[in-house]
């Protein structure tokens, strides 16, 4: 054979190999490019202030949403929104930029409320001094779309799910009304983000509610429900009577409607998740607050009643136990439930001493104005819809970071590694509630994570109870049964602002 041959036939190896090699390159650049299948981003409370530069304020109501960016970088107050405070441009920014750069393509993505900031007509009408109603209801409305504008634009073909927050709403806080103005204005925003149809946009309209099926999982289903009706503190509101309190059916109609959800998913042998905004049970962190308040003049000999009257739920205590029921009702129907609203990294037991409890995952937030550090998941699931395992990205230099000295984003912990309980489940979590209960060292951890590792929260480890209480008891008596025993020491709390 010459050596010309063999040169030749070697050429035509290396040629097909380099094919070969690229097209393998090929293969893996289209395959990075595809959504991620089996993991997906939660953030919750963004809480977004386009109102933090009152300067730029009159600019911004005049403007077009898609105009809303180069205005805001026009900002001179450089800084991330600082603890204590809701999240300005600067923050947002930082947060969804990291999202998109932590995971590029996420299968979906969910957000579990309260896309606008505390206050927001009060700081509205004291900085624009503006009465005219329909023009604060436009730039609620125009918050709205930017920032959904700003998910879209890292994201362009994901689907976001959004369940709506107490502050979501043009009435302000906890007052959103079923068939109210601001379903129905945010209905089409809502819809195309979610990539849903004239039924997901009725729904919304309804009851800030809808039912969809899973993004990548045939078989589930996603239920979005409004938890807002559910709370103690609600009471709704008409816009077009100048916001005054209003009757509503909301709570019970919003009952009757996840009921035939979840007959309708068992019949067709189908599981649930579950998002929502407001978890059940107690607020953990306002019952350890008012009973600080209320012992400063009570008499030491009525400290247990005193801790008793201190005990706030999250939801009217008959929403929660009938809400229990229904879970009992369809055990093995809904595998998943996520929340948000405590801005904490927690989580709720549902039916706890039964054969089958319930989980609920409640994310933190992106907002730091409980003086968390800004946060979000991501999470990974099973081809049976359940959890695999889930990781908290957070921002490490708030205090220092601006639009000139970038924030610096990392990984906090992933459950698995971390706890050393493989995935997140309802019987891990229970194992995990039983450690935080008996051992100071998993508590001292728990509590560290719960405040997403921000010294600007800490909470004395004596005032735990009064957090992991509420983790598995979830009505007023048995929640008063764990914290107010005489054998757990009350200490004093930094108070959120």
């Amino acid at each position: 054979m010459s050596r010309e041959r063999v040169r030749g036939g070697n050429l035509v190896r290396l040629v097909l190999v380099l094919g070969v090699l690229c097209a393998c390159h090929i293969r893996a650049s289209a395959a990075s490019a595809t959504p991620s299948e089996k993991t997906f981003l939660l953030a919750s409370d963004v809480h977004f202030n386009p109102m933090a530069d009152a300067s730029l304020v009159t600019d911004l109501a005049a403007a077009n949403p898609t105009q809303w960016e180069s205005i805001l970088a026009r900002s001179k107050s450089t800084s991330f929104s600082q603890y204590g405070e809701d999240t300005n441009w600067w923050l947002l920014q930082s947060s969804l930029d990291q999202m998109r750069t932590t995971l590029p393509h996420p299968a979906f993505i969910l957000l579990t409320g309260d896309l606008i900031a505390h206050q927001f007509p009060q700081t509205y009408l004291k900085t624009t001094h503006d009465t005219n109603r329909e023009d604060y209801r436009k730039f609620v409305l125009k918050t709205v779309e930017f920032v959904a504008l700003e998910f879209r634009k890292r994201f362009p073909d994901t689907k976001i799910l959004f369940t709506p927050g107490n502050n979501d709403e043009n009435c302000g806080n906890y007052s959103v009304r079923a068939d109210g103005t601001f379903l129905h204005d945010t209905a089409d925003i809502v819809r195309k983000l979610a990539q849903g149809d004239d039924e997901f946009k009725g729904s919304w309209e309804a009851l800030g509610s809808y039912d969809i099926p899973h993004p990548t999982i045939p078989g589930i289903r996603i239920i979005s429900l409004n938890t807002v009706f559910l709370s103690a503190r609600y009471q709704a509101a008409k816009f077009s009577e100048d916001c005054g309190p209003t009757d509503s059916t909301a709570p019970a109609d919003l009952f009757t409607w996840l009921e035939s959800r979840l007959n309708a998913a068992q019949q067709a042998h189908q599981k649930v998740w579950l998002m929502f905004h407001i978890p059940p049970g107690i607020d953990g962190y306002s019952s350890v607050v008012k009973y600080q308040v209320l012992s400063k003049s009570g008499a030491a000999s009525a400290t247990e009643k005193m801790c008793a009257s201190a005990v706030v739920p999250m939801w009217q205590p008959k929403w929660t136990s009938q809400f229990q029921t229904l879970l009992t009702k369809y055990e093995g129907t809904v595998i998943v439930s996520l929340a948000g609203h405590t801005h904490t990294d927690d989580f709720r037991l549902i039916n706890s001493a039964g054969a089958k409890p319930e989980l609920v995952l409640i994310s933190p937030a992106i907002s730091p104005v409980y003086r968390q550090n800004p946060a979000f998941r991501v999470v990974t699931f099973a081809n049976d819809g359940s959890l695999s395992d889930a990781s908290v990205y957070y921002l490490t230099n708030l205090e220092l970071a601006s639009s000139k000295t970038r924030g610096e984003w990392r990984k906090e912990y992933t459950f698995s590694q971390e706890w050393k309980m493989g995935r997140p489940d309802a019987a891990s979590l229970a194992a995990l509630y039983e450690q935080i209960k008996t051992k100071p060292e998993v508590r001292d951890e728990w509590l560290k994570l719960y405040n997403v590792s921000s010294s600007a929260a800490y909470l004395p480890a004596h005032s735990a109870p009064g957090f992991y209480c509420a983790v598995e008891e979830l009505d007023p008596e048995t929640y008063s049964n764990c914290y107010c025993s005489p054998t757990v020491s009350h200490g004093s709390v930094v108070s959120r602002p």
